[in-house]
């Protein structure tokens, strides 16, 4: 008698199903999901805002906090009591429950992270912020993994099994209206969470602009905005750092011009070209420039003004048409 015939497609087949069957398949799209965000918000750099938005929003108030939520309780059903010690113990949530603590939990990593970035020489970039909660998120979701594949296949939580109970809840309605009715509402709910992703990702005009700080260096070596000169000795020079921040959501190039002033009755007579600095700083960076100066006056009162300008400097630089400008004043003595 012959037995069957061996069927190694059909057996890879089940044993593909069965792995499928047991895998976590959405820890396993969340990391996906943001790899690929990353990679459009940081490297591609999408420049449709509600692309970015719709990707945005759900990296940063959704996908960490799922994967906390997903690797403290990687349960379908509630553990049973049986006398463990409560730390080792897993119990269950509802679906409700995870949505909610997603959201929250998602809002409340958000801080903890941006101490992270506060103490890296990154500053607050985009990109800095995206690969940052994106490497968390990869590795919650690692975690999550492995804590659920820890747990029995009968109680593992499967979201395929409340996506299908969900569709039957909105489609398998008593009538057509009652289905119309549903249809309408989760639409409404996907437009609302839409709207509050384009509102909190799209740039805001307020938040962009530059700062131009005029900086001495204290007894501890710290950079201030004080301690400038009072007086100073005919030819002798002043130490200024003159530091430009870059909040304009992109790269950009500067040049301050110091100029040295005289003026009378509030008016400027006399205007001298001391130096012209250029800068190239990155998107929500600050570039340094450790400077001295030599003012030319002899023995008068003068105002060290810088002049800021985010692109050509005109022929006449002055405070009306500087982007930015700062000044202090200075007494020069002949010495005597």
């Amino acid at each position: 008698m012959k037995g069957l015939p061996f069927q190694p497609v059909t057996a890879l087949r089940r044993r593909s199903k069965s792995v499928l069957a047991g895998a976590p398949i959405d820890l396993i799209g969340i990391a996906g999901f943001v790899l690929v965000a990353a990679v459009l918000l940081t490297i591609v750099d999408a420049p449709s805002t509600v692309l970015r938005a719709a990707v945005g929003f759900p990296l940063l108030f959704l996908a960490p906090g799922y994967v906390v939520l997903s690797a403290l309780f990687p349960r379908e059903t509630p553990a049973i009591a049986d006398g463990r010690p409560l730390l080792r113990q897993t119990v269950s949530l509802s679906d409700t429950e995870r949505a909610a603590l997603s959201f929250g939990l998602s809002f409340a990593l958000l801080p903890p992270l941006g101490l992270v970035i506060a103490v890296t020489p990154f500053g607050f970039t985009t990109s800095t912020v995206v690969n940052t909660v994106a490497g968390a998120t990869l590795l919650g979701a690692g975690v999550a993994i492995a804590r659920r594949l820890a747990v029995p296949p009968a109680d593992r939580y499967r979201p395929a099994r409340r996506l299908e109970a969900a569709r039957a809840a909105i489609f398998d309605a008593r009538s057509t209206r009652h289905v119309a009715v549903n249809v309408v509402l989760v639409i409404s709910m996907l437009l609302a969470v839409t709207t509050v992703g384009y509102a909190l990702v799209a740039p805001q005009d307020g938040e962009q602009y530059t700062s131009l700080r005029l900086l001495t260096e204290d007894d501890t070596g710290e950079l201030v905005a004080s301690g400038y000169p009072s007086e100073i000795e005919a030819g002798e020079a002043v130490p200024l750092v003159i530091a430009v921040e870059n909040q304009e959501g992109e790269d950009e190039d500067y040049t301050a011009v110091v100029q040295e002033q005289r003026l009378e009755d509030g008016e400027i007579v006399e205007r001298n070209e001391l130096q012209r600095i250029d800068y190239s700083v990155n998107a929500g960076g600050t570039a340094y420039a450790d400077r001295t100066l030599s003012p030319e006056a002899e023995a008068e009162s003068i105002r060290i003004t810088v002049l800021l300008y985010d692109g050509d400097v005109p022929e006449t630089p002055t405070t009306e048409n500087a982007y930015r400008h700062g000044y202090f004043w200075v007494d020069v003595t002949d010495g005597e």
